[in-house]
This record gives C-alpha cells, structure tokens and sequence, in this order.
C-alpha cells in the first residue's frame, strides 16, 4: 500500500538543539505512543528507552481510543496506528470518521463541551491536530512526522471536555509536554472545582503518599469561582491504574482584606502575605545563575538540570536582601514536581519485574521513618536549607506536590540567628525532580484572620451513594477508590462571603494510594541494591537523561548525513 508522506522537517534538530526541547520531545514520544493503546495505563509500564521504542511499542494499537486527526483540508479516522520511533513519525491508515465521533468544536463556547450521550461519544477519544494538506482516500496509509503535529486533544471521562482545554497546550515548549503526559501518569486522585456548569482541574491530592504508613495531611490552595456562592463544589476522581484511600477532606475558608493573600504551608498553618520582596541573585549549585528570572509567574522555570555539576543533588540558592530587624520571614515558592521523575521513578519501580507486588506487601511492615528516609535521601522532597554563621540549616522539607499543577508553597523561617542584611535560602532536589517558577520573600508579621472550616453536606459517588460519612473525621474509614472511572461529588455548604472582604479557600485532605501494577520478568537485583545508596535515584535519573540525549544526537546526525 502507497504511503502519502508529510515532508519532515529537515530543522529538527535545531528545534531540539538545548536539554529542556531534548526531554520535552523525549515525553512527547512515549505519549504518542501511549494515548493510542488499548489501555494506555497498562502500556506504561514497558520500557521506555529510546534504543528499543518501536520494538516495545508498535504492537500495541488495539484502537480503543478512538483517534481523529485534524488536517489543513479533512478530518478522519486515522487507524491500525503504528509509532515509528526511528523515523519519529506516526503511520496509520485512513478511515471516515464514525458518526458517533463527528467533531464538535470544544474550543469556541462553552455550549460547546454539551453532547447528547445517545447520539455522539464525547469520551476516550484522541484528536492530532497538523496543517498539513493530505489527499483523503479511504483504506490509504499516512506516515506523520512527530514535528508536524500541532496539537493534541485528549477527551475525558466525565464531561467530553478536553485536557487541553482545561490546562491549554501547544506543541514546542515543556508546558505542552506536562500536560499530554498528564493522560498516562501515575501520581494521585485529581482534584477539580466547580466552575459555573463545569469541572475545573486543579491539582492532586496527597501526593507521594504511595503506602499506608506514609498517610498524611494535605493542603492545596482552591481557586474560589464563586465567593459569594453558599455552596462550594469538588470532585475527586481515580482516572490511574492505582487504589485511592481518602480518609478526609475539609474546606478551611479564610476571610482577609482584600489587599492580602493567604497561603497555608504544609503543616496547615495560615501565614498573610502582604509585601513580596524578589531574589536579588540566584545561584545554580553554586555559581551565578542569570538564564531564568523567578520574578513573574509565567512558567518559565527552573528545572534542576545541571548535568555538569559533580554533586548528587541539584539547587538553587536565593539570595534576597533583608531589613535589619526582621527576625523572622516567609518563603513563597510556585513549583512543582517534573513529569521527569514520574517517568524515573517508574523506570526504577519496573527494576523489580515480577517481585514488585511482593515488594509492596513488604514495604507496609517497614517503618514509615525509614521510607521517608529514603526519600530524603535520594532527593524527592524539595529540600529547603538556610545558610547561618556556620553552615546550612535544614528548615524544611516540602513533600511531593505531584507533576499535574504547580502549587503555590509557603515556608516558614526563623532569622534569629542571621545577623547581616541578606538572607541565603537553598533548594535542593534530586536531578530534574521539581521545577521552580516563582520565588519571593515576605518580612511581614502575620494577621489575625477569620477562620471556618466546612465539613462535607454530601458526597455522592459514580453510583448515586452518599459517602460523606467515610470522610468527615480522620478515623481510618476510608473512600476507598480502586478503578478508572471511580468519582466523587462532595459539596459544602458555607457562609457567603462579604462584600469588603476577600476570601481564600484551601482543601485539607488526608489518605494514600497504592500503584497497581504488573511487571514482568525478574527482578534486577543488583541494580536495585545501588539504590539503597544516598542520591542513587538521583544519578540514575541524570544517566538516563544523558542516555537519551547521546542517542537522539547520534541519531538527528545519521539523519542529516542521509
């Protein structure tokens, strides 16, 4: 069968020319190839080199998703998919779109995300955009470059919006890639907030709470859609191949002046923020850092991806300047946990093969200071370290956040025994582990403020049931969420807020979860004996990176010979 072929880019590599595109596109492969699969949670968890992509992965079309592809001139079914690693080109076959998949446009209304269930269907569907013109005939073979695909849209469960509506994406930078990825990953239950007529993501909760003995409590700052609203709506949803134990949540509601914010740390304590003061220098692992400012929101993050560096752990120092009276202050950090180690730690977890489930039986009957140990050890947290007189305080370590959204952090510091007019504060994470995008500090003295807090008024579960009982106390009777497709309704009902006040909201949610999973072969025991080494996940993660950039080097080079 002729193939019709889009004309590849011949820039490639240019396009790929720094380490931040390289691993975007890295994500951007192993995503193509997943959101296709019969079930894309299992296909995971095969691996993901690059040397043995297609050999792993053309198999693996089974076309539940349903694909739709957008050209500059037809859309149609693309068909019996194969992912062509060496040549980064998708080939499949052409077919008319059923009329139960004709493509409504999401992106204009929000009249728009409504379908009649009986008619069209909205879910489990995967839309690739290209403006390329391919001539359709039905029964003919396409070939696709990675590069030519413009955009990806990845349909949900529950209301045939888009991921990419919700969060927004287009191919060429690291945001794109964090977001088509956020179809495959394996992390924790999402959470969504009412907005209007629709769920809004917001971010995940508990995250990296993998075992019962690492159970603990949440705080993740909600965006308020409707502050004058009595009622305030959440969902939470299983949409991962894992187990879900929610013990509880809580709506904590605070009133300020409309000239503060309010941020909650990770011990649930409330702190005002009135007066944010910007690093006046920066330092990568220790020499001067100027490529990326921390000053603005706008994503453009610091990645900890020194690969030059001889230190296990990566950081970042902020130096801010400090008034002489201050003893005390604020760090205020917008950062996340990189989609890269969710990929690295699901590359060690698949170290284990066939043992891994025993491996999780017995890690329950390990102590929960020697697991937290271990993660300290190896760089997951995000290490927060103050430099005093004599050395550098550990102050803080911030727990996992989860890859999905980034978090707006607070860390409390004591300066009672810092003496100049400056202030030195450290990060430090294991290689590429979290992705930093906005830090500041804050002198200021807390306020008073108003607290409530909101107990569930329902939960109604994907079967109709009231659950709110299983979490309104921290009592160990847990919402117990085992499958794909597991969902909760819970609305509270609170005061409406005043007029001259403003008003923030933050969800405290308590549980943990458990990866289901199904390795095969043996286990690798003699890799995994290096990990019980301090900062072994964190060399592994930066050998595989170099890994993979060799290879796509020596790669795009044969490529431009040819």
């Amino acid at each position: 069968m002729k193939n019709i072929k889009i004309s590849t880019n011949q820039n490639l590599i240019k396009k790929i020319k720094n380490h931040h595109q390289i691993v975007a596109w890295f994500q951007v492969i192993i995503f193509l190839n997943l959101v296709i699969s019969c079930s894309y949670y299992n296909v995971k968890n095969l691996p993901t080199s690059s040397e043995n992509f297609s050999e792993n992965y053309n198999t693996i079309n089974k076309n539940e998703k349903y694909v739709v592809l957008h050209t500059n001139n037809n859309d149609f079914h693309l068909k019996n998919i194969v992912l062509n690693e060496d040549n980064k080109s998708i080939e499949g076959e052409i077919d008319s779109i059923s009329k139960k998949h004709l493509l409504y446009n999401p992106t204009k209304k929000k009249s728009a995300y409504q379908y009649d269930k009986k008619k069209v269907i909205k879910t489990n569907e995967v839309h690739f955009y290209t403006s390329q013109e391919i001539p359709f005939e039905v029964g003919k073979s396409i070939t696709i470059p990675y590069d030519q695909i413009e955009k990806v849209e990845v349909y949900d469960k529950d209301s045939g919006r888009t991921l990419s509506n919700v969060l927004g994406f287009t191919f060429g930078t690291i945001a794109v890639i964090a977001i088509i990825i956020a179809a495959t990953k394996s992390s924790c239950p999402f959470v969504y907030v009412k907005n209007g007529e629709t769920f809004e993501f917001v971010g995940e909760l508990y995250p990296g709470a993998i075992l019962p003995t690492l159970e603990r409590d949440d705080f993740i700052k909600l965006p308020n859609y409707n502050s004058n609203s009595n009622e305030f709506v959440i969902k939470i949803s299983n949409e991962l191949m894992e187990i879900q134990y929610t013990d509880l949540v809580e709506l904590i509601v605070v009133n300020h002046k409309k000239t503060h914010d309010v941020l909650i740390d990770q011990n649930g304590k409330l702190h005002t923020i009135t007066k944010k003061e910007s690093p006046v220098q920066l330092f990568e692992n220790d020499k001067i850092y100027t490529k990326t400012s921390l000053e603005y929101k706008d994503e453009n993050c610091f990645l900890f991806d020194d690969a030059e560096s001889n230190s296990d752990m990566n950081s970042l120092t902020l130096r801010f300047e400090k008034p002489t009276t201050s003893t005390s202050a604020k760090l205020i950090l917008k950062a996340k946990n990189s989609f890269w180690l969710d990929l690295i730690y699901g590359k060690f977890n698949e170290h284990f093969g066939s043992y891994f489930e025993t491996f999780q039986k017995n890690q329950k009957n390990v102590s929960p200071e020697q697991n937290i140990n271990w993660q300290n050890n190896q760089g997951i947290p995000l290490t927060v370290l103050l430099k005093t007189n004599s050395s550098w305080e550990i102050i803080e370590r911030i727990n996992p956040v989860g890859p999905m959204a980034f978090r707006d952090l607070v860390v409390p510091i004591d300066l009672s025994k810092i003496h100049s007019n400056s202030v030195e504060i450290k990060l430090e994470c294991g290689f590429m582990f979290w992705e930093i995008d906005y830090a500041a500090i804050d002198f200021s003295p807390n306020e008073n403020l108003i607290v409530k807090k909101y107990n569930p008024s329902s939960a109604i579960d994907e079967n109709g049931i009231d659950v709110k009982d299983l979490l309104l106390f921290e009592d160990q009777k847990r919402l117990i969420q085992p499958n794909i497709g597991n969902e909760v309704i819970v609305t509270f009902d609170k005061e409406s807020n005043t007029k001259w006040e403003k008003e923030s909201v933050f969800l405290k949610n308590r549980g943990y979860y458990e990866y289901i999973r199904d390795y095969k072969g043996k286990p690798k025991v003699k890799q995994l004996k290096k990990f019980k080494q301090d900062g072994a996940l964190s060399i592994y993660s930066k050998n595989e990176y170099l890994h993979f950039i060799n290879n796509l080097k020596q790669k795009q080079i044969v490529t431009l010979n040819d």
